[in-house]
């Protein structure tokens, strides 16, 4: 998640425009959120708009690295009368405002085999669930907001935690 008080233009390169109203958003106060996770499907409790795109540079990994050039997710329009309450329950939620893994962070596994990323992925839980659950509805989400466009790294996992869900149910 990435916030910022200037319009999603500044953080990602919108590919679908959002309808304009009488009231102009780029002119309005508030925050913009950056969601490329949980917040694509399950979104802050109040906002005005919301925009899909980009962020150059970045890459959404399992494993906090890679060497893509984007990671799509939803910018959200955050109205000032929200802000403040709006970063406290992201701040509670995501447990920071701007997260990028780094090889320092103490969470950082560094890059391993895709069947092994995948079989931690369907073994363990987080604060909020079955990891499973969060990659199979990031797939999902990923899939409506940006039909055509390709996360091989979140497909591939998307498969083989699959996979694993089906063999452990037929065990």
């Amino acid at each position: 998640m990435v916030t910022a008080t200037s319009p999603p233009q500044n953080i990602v390169e919108a590919v679908l425009k959002e309808k304009k109203t009488a009231k102009d958003p780029e002119n309005e106060e508030g925050i913009w959120v950056f969601g490329y996770g949980s917040l694509i499907w399950k979104p802050p409790i109040h906002y005005e708009s919301k925009q899909i795109g980009y962020i150059k540079g970045y890459v959404r990994r399992f494993w906090q690295e890679g060497h893509d050039k984007v990671t799509w997710g939803v910018a959200f329009k955050i109205p000032s009368d929200d802000a403040e309450a709006t970063r406290a329950y992201l701040d509670h939620r995501e447990k920071a405002l701007v997260y990028i893994g780094t090889t320092d962070n103490e969470a950082y596994v560094g890059p391993a085999p895709l069947d092994q990323i995948a079989k931690q992925i369907h073994e363990t839980y987080g604060p909020s669930g079955w990891n499973a659950e969060y990659l199979l509805n990031l797939a999902k989400a990923l899939r409506e907001i940006s039909p055509g466009v390709r996360d091989d790294h979140v497909f591939e996992l998307e498969g083989l935690v699959k996979k694993l869900i089906d063999e452990n149910v037929n065990k």
